[in-house]
């Protein structure tokens, strides 16, 4: 099959069943082995409006968004798209098409450095140098995008390559990483809530993100800990909790920001210490000895330092967490 086909072909494989996008010359293969595929395409009036249409998808169905757009300002036009699901950790794959292989480096007609261009606002990009790495790179890309923090990855592939014959070997399905828990972190956090008079839970989006709803408040329920809500984690504390103080923040309500202020242990779950959330950071729950839990390392003490890092998945460490909570409450 061609480059083109494969890639439609890997897309269904990995239950997309639905793209979104704007057609243009350096991607026209990929547009026409649409036809036929199970796969639906919604076209947009603009590239930015498909890389948003995507990421809309991806929020609300909790599934892999991908949009497509053609070379240069096709390719260009996604940027905003890209930033917007890198800042919220949103699954994205971004196909877009480039000027043949023998072209590039050339000035040609709509080539762009999308691949450059795009690397500080996806997690990952790649450009498809040979047609054999095809498949390899899009499942790659496919299981970079909603592993981990999920969030966007971008696919630059030449025109010459989708329509080029390519090899094609099944691949292996990886597992996803998922850090677990360091027991003497835990230790720590659990003799700081041990000790804590005035504890609050400080829910950011990344509870969404896990599908972690239920095991948050099987958490709060059990600890019975105030509970506030970044803008993103709305709805994961259910409106009925009884210690459910709403939105912090600029934005945020009196009570919610109040007892952040005052509370002697901060518990961070999936949140990064936003500065719309927290204002001046100096001034930030400053009498609070923070627990951070995220599955990114790279967010814990980024913002605020913290005295217990639990670095893991949500889904599987709150229950965790919860435990040793229950044992020493």
């Amino acid at each position: 099959m061609t480059g083109a086909e494969l890639t439609i072909d890997l897309l269904a494989k990995h239950g997309v069943n639905e793209v979104f996008g704007y057609p243009g010359g350096a991607i026209m293969p990929i547009y026409d082995a649409l036809y036929g595929a199970p796969v639906k395409h919604y076209l947009t009036r603009h590239e930015q409006g498909a890389g948003f249409a995507a990421v809309g998808f991806a929020r609300s169905t909790g599934k892999l968004g991908v949009c497509f757009a053609t070379s240069g300002p096709g390719a260009t036009n996604l940027i905003t798209a890209l930033a917007d699901a890198m800042m919220d950790s949103v699954p994205l794959l971004a196909i877009t098409g480039q000027v043949p292989t023998a072209a590039i480096g050339s000035d040609a007609f709509q080539e762009i450095d999308v691949l450059g261009m795009s690397l500080s606002c996806t997690k990952h990009s790649y450009m498809v140098e040979r047609p054999e790495d095809l498949a390899e790179i899009l499942q790659e890309a496919m299981h970079l995008a909603q592993s981990g923090r999920p969030g966007p990855v971008l696919v630059d592939i030449p025109k010459d390559i989708q329509m080029a014959q390519v090899p094609f070997h099944p691949w292996l399905a990886a597992d996803d990483y998922l850090p677990q828990l360091d027991l003497n972190q835990v230790a720590i956090a659990n003799q700081l809530l041990s000790e804590a008079k005035r504890p609050v839970a400080y829910v950011g989006g990344g509870v969404q993100a896990a599908d972690a709803q239920q095991q948050l408040m099987q958490f709060l329920d059990k600890t019975q800990m105030p509970a506030v809500s970044t803008l993103k984690a709305l709805g994961s504390v259910l409106p009925d909790y009884e210690y459910n103080l709403g939105m912090l923040g600029m934005h945020g309500g009196q009570a919610a920001n109040l007892a952040v202020q005052e509370c002697d242990v901060l518990v961070c779950i999936g949140a990064r210490f936003d500065d719309r959330v927290t204002g001046n950071l100096s001034k930030f729950a400053a009498k609070a000895k923070v627990i951070h839990l995220d599955i990114d390392a790279a967010e814990v003490g980024k913002r605020k330092p913290a005295k217990a890092s639990l670095i893991a998945d949500l889904k599987s460490s709150l229950p965790q967490l919860e435990c040793f909570v229950t044992e020493q409450a």
